[in-house]
C-alpha cells in the first residue's frame, strides 16, 4: 500500500510539473509562430525583419529560391542551419543531458572548425573592400564554414546546458561527440543541409526559414539560460527535463527581448544614418 501511494505521489508530481512551466515555455513558442504566421506580410519579409539585428542579410550574399531568399546570409544559414542540424542528431542518439568534455582530438577539430570560418570571413570582408585576397570567396564557402562553426557552437552550448542545468547525478558523463565516426556522421549530416540549401528548391524555402528563425532562437536561449541559472544561484540542480522549465521560460523571454531590441536598433540606425534597410518583401 505505501508503494503503491508513493508512485501515486511521484506520478502527481511529475504531472503537476508537466502542467505548469513546461506548458507555459511550449505555449509561448506556439503564439509567437501563430503571430508571426498571423501577420500580413510575406514570410520573407517578417523572417528578415525579425532577424534583422543578427546578420547584415547582404542580398549577394544569400541563397535564393526562387526569387525569396533565405532570413540570413550564407555564412549565418551555415551557422544556425549547423546548429540545428547537430542538435537534431544529438537528440536522435540520445545525448540530452550529455554533459562530458569531447575528446582532445575532437575538441581541437571543433576549434579548428571556427578559425577556419574566420579565415574564410577574413578572406572575405578584404575582397569586399577591395583588398588583396587569398581566393574568390564563394557562398558555398560561407556556407560550408559556417555549418562546421555551427557544428561546433551546439557541442559548446550542449554542454553549457548539461552542466550549469542538470544535477551531477541527473547528467552523463558522456561527450555530445565522442569519437571520430560521429563526427564524421554529423558532417555528412551537415553536407546533408547544403545540399538542401544549394538546391534552392522553392516549396522548402518556408520551412526552412522558420527552421532558421527556430535555431536563432534556441542559440540565444540556451546561452541566457546558464546566465539565468548561475543568477539565480540554481545552477546544477534540475533532476529532471521539467525542472529546467521555469528558467528556460525566463531565458526565452530575454531571447525574444534580444532578438527584438537587436533588429528595432538596426532598424533605427539605419533611419538615423538614411540607409536603406536591405529587408524587402514585406
Amino acid at each position: 500500500m505505501n508503494a503503491d501511494a508513493e508512485s501515486r505521489r511521484v506520478e502527481e508530481h511529475e504531472t503537476r510539473g508537466w502542467l505548469g512551466w513546461p506548458t507555459a515555455h511550449i505555449a509561448i513558442w506556439i503564439v509567437g509562430l501563430t503571430t508571426f504566421l498571423l501577420l500580413p506580410w510575406s514570410i520573407e519579409g517578417k523572417a528578415l525583419a525579425v532577424l534583422h539585428g543578427l546578420c547584415a542579410q547582404q542580398p549577394d550574399h544569400s541563397f535564393y529560391f526562387g526569387d525569396a531568399r533565405l532570413p540570413f546570409d550564407a555564412r549565418m544559414t551555415g551557422i544556425y542551419g549547423g546548429f540545428l542540424t547537430s542538435a537534431a542528431l544529438l537528440l536522435i542518439r540520445g545525448r540530452w543531458r550529455a554533459g562530458g568534455l569531447p575528446p582532445l582530438r575532437i575538441g581541437v577539430t571543433l576549434v579548428a572548425f571556427i578559425c577556419l570560418m574566420g579565415v574564410d570571413g577574413l578572406n572575405s570582408t578584404l575582397r569586399d573592400f577591395g583588398a588583396w585576397s587569398l581566393y574568390e570567396p564563394r557562398n558555398a564557402l560561407r556556407l560550408a564554414s559556417g555549418l562546421l562553426t555551427g557544428a561546433a557552437l551546439c557541442a559548446f552550448v550542449w554542454l553549457l546546458v548539461a552542466q550549469t542545468g542538470f544535477a551531477a547525478r541527473a547528467r552523463s558523463r558522456q561527450p555530445s561527440i565522442a569519437n571520430v565516426p560521429e563526427l564524421l556522421t554529423l558532417l555528412l549530416a551537415l553536407g546533408l543541409f547544403a545540399a538542401v540549401v544549394g538546391a534552392g528548391w522553392s516549396p522548402i524555402r518556408i520551412p526552412l526559414t522558420l527552421l532558421l528563425m527556430a535555431a536563432a532562437f534556441l542559440i540565444i536561449t540556451g546561452l541566457s539560460l546558464a546566465f539565468v541559472l548561475l543568477l539565480s544561484r540554481s545552477e546544477s540542480r534540475a533532476q529532471s527535463t521539467s525542472d529546467l522549465a521555469r528558467p528556460a521560460t525566463a531565458a526565452l523571454v530575454i531571447a525574444l527581448l534580444i532578438v527584438g531590441a537587436m533588429s528595432g536598433a538596426r532598424f533605427a540606425l539605419e533611419a538615423w544614418l538614411g540607409v536603406p534597410a536591405a529587408v524587402g518583401g514585406i
